[in-house]
């Protein structure tokens, strides 16, 4: 009997070696999870850290996450020993023994020169800009936040840089244009040939449309003065267009946005005081009509209910997990980077995971 509870307790052994042995894939759905959510987290971090450093007048500095290489070793090792006894059956003796490792290693790439100059200083393309609305992305968040006039209209200023109301027109324009997106009533389209890089127009529904659809796109023609007989209008990043066939969209860079954003932050009464901080939205002259409902909070201890937190001088500032606004906007930023960003990557950002 101990002989074959023996040679079943070796089997068994090798069974489970055995189940482990590929740990491969096994690993892919939990690390995919694993990596993917605490890099979204930590983007989280860096761009609410960067537009509090901005109220605050420090430099913002980004960090890209460039290679991930999750390194897996599992060493093993089994023995069976038998004690012979004459005057009875053999003894048999065996041990199990195991290390298991996990050893990442993370590269981060700094965003430095030409690389800041693309994603934070340069206006991202208005066709970028038209497409993200053809896509869904709300348009009065992207025109609001992202567009410094149309067809010279003009939007308002961050109050950090001095601060400047909308014109009502402006306002109107992009009251209509989001409804047409709701009603799926703006079209946008590239054309590209080998003699033209690429020329993207814009048109709207007009002809057959609703009552209510054609009278608001004879209003926006009225408003941006476009020829209301075109078809289509062709996109221009400029401040006037040149004729009234077409649509001239003067986006800004990310770093004004983050400024824009960054006006809204609590800051302590003490901090304004001491001049620590620049003026806010609501110290600016004139901003009583501004009605952007993004919101960072300040606390003296970590909050319970955040969306997303960071320690800065001594403090926490936090957006309210409850704050759809504001969550809506942070996660924005994410797509404000990826419409700035017009240049090649010379690599992507890599997960190597080596199992042993």
């Amino acid at each position: 009997m101990r002989k074959r509870g023996g040679i079943i307790l070796f089997g068994l052994m090798i069974l489970v070696f055995t189940g482990c042995a590929s740990m491969g894939p096994g690993s892919v759905a939990r690390d995919r999870y694993d990596y993917n959510t605490s890099v979204a987290e930590s983007w989280k971090r860096q761009i609410l850290l960067n537009i509090v450093k901005m109220r605050y007048l420090e430099p913002v500095s980004f960090m890209d996450v460039g290679q991930i290489v999750a390194g897996y070793s599992l060493e093993s090792g089994v023995s069976l020993g038998v004690v012979p006894n004459f005057n009875s059956s053999a003894f048999y003796n065996s041990s199990l023994t195991g290390k298991y490792t996990d050893r990442p290693t993370i590269t981060y790439i700094p965003l430095t020169g030409n690389a800041f100059i693309k994603s934070l200083m340069t206006p991202f393309p208005p066709e970028n800009l038209m497409f993200a609305i053809q896509s869904g992305v709300p348009a009065e968040m992207i025109f609001k936040l992202g567009v410094a006039s149309i067809n010279g209209l003009r939007n308002r200023s961050a109050p950090v840089a001095g601060f400047r109301p909308a014109e009502p027109k402006f306002i109107r324009a992009v009251e209509i244009i989001r409804n047409l997106q709701i009603y799926g009533a703006i079209r946008v389209k590239t054309v590209k040939t080998k003699e033209n890089p690429g020329t993207t127009t814009i048109s709207f529904w007009s002809k057959g449309a609703p009552e209510e659809i054609a009278l608001q796109v004879r209003e926006l023609c009225d408003l941006l003065g476009l020829d209301p007989g075109a078809e289509q209008y062709r996109l221009v990043q400029d401040v006037v267009p040149e004729s009234n066939r077409e649509i001239a969209i003067q986006t800004l860079p990310v770093m004004q946005f983050l400024a824009f954003l960054a006006a809204r932050v609590d800051v302590p009464e003490q901090d304004m005081r001491e001049g620590r901080a620049s003026p806010g939205a609501r110290e600016a002259i004139g901003a009583t009509d501004d009605k952007t409902r993004f919101a960072v909070k300040c606390s003296d201890s970590r909050p319970q209910n955040d969306f997303v937190s960071v320690a800065y001088r001594n403090r926490w500032f936090w957006v309210d997990d409850r704050d759809l606004e504001s969550k809506r906007l942070i996660s924005f930023i994410m797509l404000v980077f990826t419409l700035a960003d017009t240049g090649k990557h010379e690599s992507l950002p890599q997960i190597t995971i080596p199992a042993q």
